[in-house]
């Protein structure tokens, strides 16, 4: 079956979800603490998104999740916290890879059954319904939040964020140089994850690290493809083990889950771009991937929000995507709120 033969019904909350990049949420909390003077454009525009969300969850009308975006935050993190805090109300998504993972079941189960057609809820990206989280959080006087330090801590954190950014920018610069196109670069990335895992897999049964991170990274990667394993011998386990797996990874239903297109596309974009990769790129497109489907609107980095839309992925996925300085789109989303 042809990936565009395959009909992906995405089911979003009754209540409208927005979601914030970390960088927006940066600048809520430099102008909610002083923390340094913006500029006076981007003060009406971020005092004005702030306020707009504050309201709207206030009457139950909008969800404003935390999810993950936390994760590269270490400059002020407490009072970064409190900003997300405040406009969350305490609800949460799932982390990244929960999320992925519900996906990848959901779509293998697809396509062990040869369905022709797979749906995909948002309350795949929660442990409850936030619709009915938001709605009994505002009955109580209060809510409570829980600020987790960084799981493996910023030393660790700022290292692997610094090796990945440097390894990839490296590749994208041969890429360029050797004129790799998007489209061929595409189809590399629809097989990146399961070849990636099989590196790390390779790794860690020859038991050579070049050091503690490297060995850590390599166990991840093992229980990972362990768990992918598990998960289709339960499903289906034939063909058995990675030859099983990989029959899955070459299929459609593969290309068609909302994780792959989305991650596929914005890696290979940005893995032929003459322009250097930034550091915190991969984690954005992780939360694109991640959570973009399930969002009524994504507010997001203009080259970001340029480039889903270029590829009418916004239109896909039926998503406001936008950047801060879309004023009018976010007034219009807003306005409809009311």
């Amino acid at each position: 079956m042809k990936t565009e033969d395959i009909k992906v019904r995405v089911v979003k909350c009754e209540t409208p979800i927005i979601w914030l990049d970390t960088s927006i949420i940066n600048l809520m909390t430099q102008w909610r603490h002083k923390l340094c003077k913006l500029d006076g454009a981007r003060e009406l525009q971020i005092s004005a998104l702030f306020t707009a969300i504050y309201e709207a969850t206030r009457k139950g009308r909008l969800i404003c999740p935390l999810a993950e975006q936390e994760g590269e935050v270490w400059v002020e993190r407490d009072k970064w916290m409190e900003t997300i805090n405040t406009l969350s109300l305490g609800i949460e998504a799932l982390d990244l890879l929960a999320i992925h993972d519900n996906q990848f079941r959901i779509f293998m189960r697809a396509f062990v059954e040869n369905q022709n057609s797979v749906t995909l809820s948002y309350r795949e990206a929660f442990d409850d319904d936030p619709a009915d989280e938001l709605t009994e959080t505002l009955r109580q006087p209060f809510f409570i939040t829980d600020n987790s330090p960084l799981v493996f801590g910023e030393t660790y954190r700022k290292k692997l964020k610094n090796n990945l950014h440097q390894t990839a920018d490296a590749q994208r610069a041969r890429n360029v140089e050797a004129k790799v196109t998007f489209e061929q670069q595409l189809e590399k990335e629809f097989l990146g994850d399961i070849q990636g895992l099989s590196i790390l897999v390779r790794r860690f049964l020859s038991g050579q690290f070049k050091d503690e991170e490297d060995q850590f990274n390599a166990t991840c990667g093992a229980l990972n493809l362990g768990n992918q394993l598990t998960l289709w011998k339960s499903i289906c386990g034939r063909p058995e083990g990675l030859e099983g797996l990989m029959t899955f990874y070459r299929s459609s239903y593969y290309r068609a889950m909302p994780y792959t297109d989305l991650s596929c596309n914005l890696f290979a974009r940005m893995m032929t771009d003459k322009q250097p990769i930034r550091s915190g790129d991969p984690m954005d497109i992780k939360h694109v991937s991640t959570f973009m489907p399930f969002s009524d609107i994504f507010v997001t980095d203009k080259a970001m929000s340029t480039f889903l839309r270029k590829r009418k992925l916004d239109e896909q996925y039926r998503t406001t995507v936008c950047y801060i300085g879309d004023t009018n789109t976010i007034n219009q989303f807003f306005s409809h709120l009311r």
